[in-house]
C-alpha cells in the first residue's frame, strides 16, 4: 500500500532542494558587485594602452653583391616592419602622460630588434616615456634625434625610409651617427618638442655620452607643414666617444603640392672627421628630390634623386667622389590596412668613394672576410606586402 507523502515535508523538501540555488544566484550577485568596485574594472579612468605595428615582407632582388647576387626575403625595404606599444594617460589640468616601446621585426628569421655596436637593443625604434601638454612635450630615453624628425616628417618623400640602408643610403651615411655604427636612434636621449604660434614646431634634442660606446649628441629642428606646403631646417652633432673628432651635419628644404602631386626639395651639408688632429676633414654635399603623386584611389607612386658630392673623402685632400641614388616605388592599397608595393632603386658610386670601403658596405659590394670588392654599382628590385595595425 503506498504512504501518502505528508504535505509539510514535501513542501520543506522543496524549499531545502531550492536553496543551493538561491545561495549560488546571491554569490554570484556578490562576486559582481565586488569585482565591480576592484579598480581594473572602472575602466574609464584606465590609461589607453595600444598594440600597433607593421607587418611588412619583400622578395628582393640587388645586384653586384658580395655575398652572392640573387633573389632574398627581406623585411622592407620600402617600409621598415617594427611592432610596439604605445600609450597615455590623462593627469589633469592638460597634462598627459605618454611612453612607446617599439622593436624593428624581421619577418623572414623571425628576429626583433638589433645589435648596435655589439649592444643587443630588443626596443632598437624606441623606448621612451613623456610628459606634456598640447604645447610642450618632453621625452626621455632611446628615440629620434629632433633632426631626424624633420628630415621624415617633411623633407623627404620617402619619410627617410624609416629606418632603411639600401634605399637611402646617402642619408643614412650622412645623418646618422658615424660614430656610433649609423645608429637611426640615440640612447641616454632627452628631447623637447615645442608647437609655437602659426603652426610652427621646434625641436631640440641631446644625448649624453655612453662610456666606452659613444659620444654625446646634440640636434634641433625647426619645421611648418601645411596642407598646401611644408618648411623645415635642421643642425645635428654627434661626437665620438674619448675624442676629439665630430660629425656636423645640417639641411633644409621643403615640399609643395603642385595639382595632385607634392614635390620635395632637400639639401644637407655634413662634414666628418676621420681622424684625430687630422686637418681635413670630408665633407658631403647632397640634394635629394622627390615626388609623391596618387594615380588612381588605390595606386599612389613616389620617386626620388639623391646626389652625394664628397670630398676629401677619408680626410685626404683632393680625393672627390660621387654618390647617386634614384628610386621608383609604386603602392596599391587593397585596403586601409593592406597594401603592395614595388618598385626597382639604384645605387652607384663614382671616384673616390668608389674605393671608400665604408660605402662600399653600406651597399653590399665589399666581403668583409677578404675585403674584395663586386662592383661600384648596385640595382634592386623589390616586390612586397605590407600590413598595418
Amino acid at each position: 500500500m503506498n504512504t501518502p507523502k505528508h504535505p509539510i515535508l514535501s513542501t520543506q523538501a522543496r524549499r531545502n532542494s531550492a536553496a543551493p540555488i538561491l545561495m549560488s544566484r546571491k554569490t554570484c550577485l556578490a562576486a559582481a558587485l565586488l569585482m565591480g568596485s576592484a579598480p581594473w574594472a572602472v575602466a574609464q579612468d584606465a590609461p589607453s594602452v595600444q598594440l600597433f605595428g607593421n607587418v611588412a615582407v619583400s622578395a628582393l632582388n640587388l645586384s653586384h653583391q658580395a655575398n652572392g647576387t640573387g633573389t632574398r626575403m627581406v623585411s622592407g625595404p620600402w617600409t621598415a616592419a617594427s611592432y610596439g606599444l604605445r600609450g597615455s594617460e590623462a593627469l589633469g589640468g592638460g597634462l598627459t602622460a605618454s611612453f612607446r616601446l617599439e622593436s624593428s621585426l624581421d619577418l623572414p628569421t623571425g628576429g626583433a630588434g638589433r645589435t648596435v655596436l655589439g649592444s643587443a637593443k630588443h626596443f632598437d625604434k624606441a623606448a621612451w616615456v613623456g610628459l606634456g601638454n598640447q604645447q610642450v612635450n618632453l621625452t626621455a630615453g632611446r628615440q629620434l634625434h629632433a633632426g631626424i624628425d624633420r628630415i621624415a616628417e617633411t623633407l623627404d618623400v620617402f619619410h627617410a625610409n624609416a629606418d632603411g640602408k639600401l634605399l637611402l643610403s646617402i642619408l643614412a651615411l650622412n645623418a646618422t651617427n658615424t660614430f656610433g655604427g649609423f645608429d637611426t636612434r640615440v640612447d641616454d636621449a632627452v628631447k623637447l618638442r615645442a608647437q609655437l604660434p602659426g603652426g610652427v614646431k621646434l625641436g631640440v634634442s641631446h644625448a649624453f655620452a655612453s662610456a666606452g660606446r659613444v659620444g654625446r649628441s646634440q640636434s634641433a629642428d625647426l619645421g611648418l607643414q601645411t596642407p598646401a606646403y611644408g618648411l623645415g631646417a635642421y643642425v645635428l652633432r654627434y661626437n665620438s666617444d674619448g675624442t676629439q673628432l665630430q660629425q656636423n651635419t645640417w639641411g633644409l628644404g621643403g615640399n609643395v603640392l603642385v595639382g595632385k602631386a607634392r614635390l620635395y626639395a632637400h639639401y644637407m651639408d655634413a662634414t666628418h672627421d676621420k681622424s684625430a688632429g687630422g686637418a681635413t676633414e670630408q665633407t658631403n654635399q647632397v640634394w635629394g628630390l622627390g615626388v609623391a603623386m596618387p594615380i588612381t584611389p588605390a595606386l599612389s607612386m613616389k620617386a626620388a634623386y639623391y646626389r652625394d658630392s664628397a670630398s676629401s673623402v677619408g680626410g685626404t685632400a683632393g680625393r672627390e667622389g660621387k654618390r647617386n641614388t634614384v628610386a621608383l616605388m609604386g603602392d596599391y592599397a587593397f585596403s586601409k590596412r593592406t597594401s603592395l608595393n614595388f618598385g626597382v632603386f639604384r645605387n652607384s658610386l663614382s671616384g673616390a668613394l668608389a674605393a671608400d670601403p665604408t660605402s662600399l658596405a653600406v651597399l653590399g659590394l665589399i666581403d668583409p672576410a677578404t675585403r674584395s670588392v663586386s662592383g661600384s654599382a648596385t640595382t634592386g628590385v623589390a616586390v612586397g606586402l605590407n600590413h598595418r595595425f
